[in-house]
């Protein structure tokens, strides 16, 4: 087995947590445009989710 680097997230942990995270809204027929200067685009939640892990294990302020 491969070892992960301590803040990445197995395949194993992810299906167990990818359920209790909320899906992002979105209206059926609804056409979404983001305005100029209106921030970052979405990513995707497991990746998020790293991001958190990260935080939390290495502590970077």
């Amino acid at each position: 087995m491969k070892r992960l680097a301590s803040w990445k997230v197995s395949a194993e942990f992810w299906e167990r947590v990818e359920p209790l995270i909320p899906k992002r809204l979105q209206y059926a027929g609804k056409a979404y445009q983001r305005k100029a200067g209106g921030g970052k685009k979405p990513q995707a939640p497991r990746k998020v989710f790293e991001g958190i892990i990260y935080v939390l294990r290495i502590g970077c302020q």
